[in-house]
C-alpha cells in the first residue's frame, strides 16, 4: 500500500520508522519547515526531518499542506493512505481527500477523551489512571473523526509528561502499522466518535505549571509530574531569612499521614505541606542552573524547617 506520512514532533518518530520498516510503500514524508530555536534563534530541523535524514529518505518541508503546491505533489505521489502524526498543521478536505482509501492521525490519548493539543500532559494534571493512543480518519473538527483502533495502557503514579509521551509515542508506533495494515486489507471498522463525551486538553500556557500548594497534596502531585519539561511545575520558595528563589519542580510524591503546617510550609522532613498531606519533593531546576535532586538543592541553598513556597506570585 502506498503511503505519505506527515510528523513534526518527537512524538511522530516512532510511528515514522516504523512505517519505513512496514511491508507497506512510503512514497513521500511531508514535515514542518525549520523553526528558530534557542536563545540565538539558529533554525532548527523537525525531529522528522533529522530521523529521514539517518534512514536516507526525502523529506520535503511544507509550510502549508493545503497549499496549491503541495496538492499537486500529494496528487502525484497517488497516496493509498496519508498517515498524520504529530505534524501541527491542520489538513482540509481537498488534501485528505488526495488519499485513495483514508487519511489518518495517531492521537496520545483514548478518543472522544482529551481532544486537543496536549492529551499526555493533561492525562496526568487531571489525575487520569489510564490513558492510551488512537487512530482516527481526519475530518474537519479537531479530533472528531471515525476511530479505527486505539489502544490502552495504564499511567504509572510515578511517570511525568515527558516520559509517558515517550512510552505512548512507542505504543502508536505499533498502533500505526496495525491500522495500515486493516486499511490494506480492507478490515478496519470505523466507529463514529460519542460526541457528548469528548473532554478538552487545550494546548499548555506558563501559567498552567503554577503550584497550588493550598490543593491536596494529590493535585500538587499530579501538576508536577504533568507540565514537565514544559512548562514544568512553578513555584517560589521564600527561606526564613527573606531570601527568594524561583523553581521548578520535575518530580516528587505524595507523603501520607496529616498535616499540621500552613500550605507551603516546609517541615522537619524538608516536606511541604498542602491543603490535604504532604508532598516530598525529589527533583527541581533553581532558575538558571540545572536539574537537581532536592536533597542537593536542600543542602546548596541551606533550607529549613518553616522555609515556605509562595501561596500567592506571578511571573
Amino acid at each position: 500500500m502506498r503511503v505519505v506520512f506527515c510528523g513534526s514532533g518527537d512524538f511522530a518518530v516512532p510511528s515514522f520508522r516504523a512505517v519505513c520498516d512496514s511491508a507497506h510503500e512510503l512514497v513521500g514524508v511531508l514535515t514542518q519547515p525549520p523553526r528558530p530555536a534557542g536563545r540565538g534563534g539558529r533554525l532548527r530541523h523537525t525531529p522528522i526531518a533529522i530521523a529521514a535524514d539517518e534512514l536516507s529518505v526525502d523529506a520535503t518541508e511544507c509550510e502549508n499542506i493545503n497549499s496549491g503546491e503541495m496538492l499537486a505533489l500529494l496528487t502525484s505521489l497517488r497516496p493509498d493512505v496519508i498517515a498524520v502524526a504529530d505534524f501541527g498543521q491542520i489538513i482540509r478536505a481537498p488534501a485528505r481527500e488526495c488519499a485513495a482509501l483514508d487519511t489518518i492521525n495517531l492521537h496520545g490519548s483514548l478518543l472522544p477523551a482529551l481532544r486537543g493539543a496536549a492529551p499526555v500532559n493533561w492525562a496526568i494534571i487531571r489525575g487520569e489512571a489510564t490513558t492510551g493512543v488512537t487512530t482516527f480518519s481526519l475530518v474537519d473538527e479537531v479530533d472528531a473523526g471515525a476511530i479505527i483502533a486505539q489502544t490502552q495502557t495504564d499511567i504509572d503514579p510515578t511517570e511525568t509528561a515527558e516520559e509517558l509521551k515517550v512510552r505512548l509515542a512507542d505504543i502508536g508506533a505499533a498502533l500505526m502499522c496495525r491500522t495500515l495494515d486493516l486499511l490494506a486489507g480492507d478490515r478496519a471498522e470505523r466507529t463514529e466518535q460519542d460526541h457528548s463525551q469528548a473532554s478538552f486538553a487545550p494546548m499548555m500556557k506558563k501559567s498552567d505549571g503554577v503550584i497550588d500548594w493550598s490543593a491536596d497534596a494529590e493535585t500538587v502531585n499530579h501538576l508536577i509530574h504533568g507540565t514537565w519539561p514544559w512548562p514544568g511545575g512553578q513555584a517560589v520558595l521564600k527561606r526564613s531569612d527573606g531570601k527568594e528563589y524561583a523553581v521548578v519542580i520535575a518530580r516528587a510524591e505524595v507523603v501520607p499521614g496529616p498535616v499540621t503546617l500552613d500550605p507551603g510550609v516546609l517541615d522537619d522532613e524538608l516536606c511541604a505541606a498542602t491543603g490535604r498531606r504532604r508532598v516530598r519533593i525529589l527533583e527541581l531546576k533553581p532558575a538558571g542552573k540545572r536539574l537537581m535532586a532536592f536533597s542537593d538543592f536542600a543542602n546548596g541553598y541551606r533550607l529549613s524547617a518553616g522555609d515556605s513556597f509562595l501561596l500567592r506570585w506571578s511571573r
